[in-house]
């Protein structure tokens, strides 16, 4: 039994569309499936504790990484499996564990893929799958979340960065992990369970949601115009070469600073400075493909 959740208004309702398209084709191939449609904030949660209370085999969401956002914690350490139709806004996650995003293979992974084991982030009680942002972009995610940007997803995201770059301070930190001290200003510090975020965005190219660590990208003070240069490398993880970034990887992450700071983690708010992140080893059974 497969329970289809979907956010009906994710990617402009696109997410929708594709739910019902990948119910009909489960259907046609004889597969026991509901779809059901969340209707207000924290619905994911219920419908997918739900699920698991039922031994529902498998439940596959239909949105962008904020409805994951709120099915993930039902889910861990159950036996029910996470499967991923990617059509929402960002669909970052997919996007790291190679799941297809178009229909026909998306579904396809979701009748015949692999249920594996896959790591999550958690920072202070929030577990995230992807990405935890400090600096500027926690900024610019916040600004993102409230609405002021003039569009929505990377496009959104880039034009609000621009805007945000001419009067951003960067916060003086201190980052403890394995790799052991690190104290100064820092444009951005990005804790990464998965490669991107933002729709694309490779902040830490070599992360792998299977080895137990974070990749920690920690990108010291840039100028206006190295801001400007390096933010459409980030895009095909080229950045980690410049001068001001270093990639170190890490089971746990203690961040504090001089002000408290916001923190965001799959692009909503989680907290703010001191905190601690962790990884969270095979906390989740996901769908993956087979090849």
């Amino acid at each position: 039994m497969i329970w289809i959740l979907a956010n009906p208004v994710a990617g402009q309702g696109r997410a929708r569309r594709f739910a019902e398209r990948a119910a009909l084709q489960l259907q046609r191939d004889g597969i026991p499936l509901e779809l059901h449609y969340t209707h207000q904030k924290g619905h994911g949660y219920q419908l997918a504790a739900q699920a698991v209370s039922e031994g529902v085999e498998t439940v596959a969401v239909c949105g962008g990484d904020g409805t994951l956002s709120e099915v993930v914690p039902a889910l861990l350490n159950t036996p029910t499996s996470l499967g991923l139709l990617p059509f929402g806004t960002a669909n970052d996650f997919a996007r790291g564990l190679g799941v297809p995003r178009t229909l026909g293979k998306a579904v396809q992974t979701l009748v015949e893929g692999r249920a594996a084991p896959i790591d999550l982030g958690r920072c202070g009680d929030r577990y995230f799958s992807t990405v935890a942002a400090y600096g500027f972009d926690a900024e610019v995610s916040a600004a993102m979340e409230a609405g002021q940007a003039p569009l929505g997803g990377t496009a959104g995201y880039v034009l609000q960065a621009l805007r945000h770059l001419r009067h951003f301070t960067p916060p003086q930190t201190t980052l403890i992990g394995s790799f052991g001290r690190f104290e100064g200003p820092v444009f951005l510090v990005a804790s990464a369970n998965t490669r991107s975020y933002g729709g694309g965005m490779q902040i830490a190219p070599n992360a792998d949601p299977q080895d137990g660590l974070l990749d920690v990208c920690i990108i010291e003070p840039l100028t206006y115009a190295q801001a400007l240069s390096l933010l459409p490398s980030v895009f095909l993880g080229r950045h980690i070469h410049h001068p001001s970034v270093h990639i170190v990887r890490t089971e746990a992450l203690e961040i504090s600073g001089e002000t408290e700071c916001l923190f965001s983690a799959d692009g909503e708010r989680c907290g703010t400075t001191p905190l601690r992140i962790t990884s969270v080893p095979k906390a989740l059974r996901v769908i993956l493909p087979t090849a």
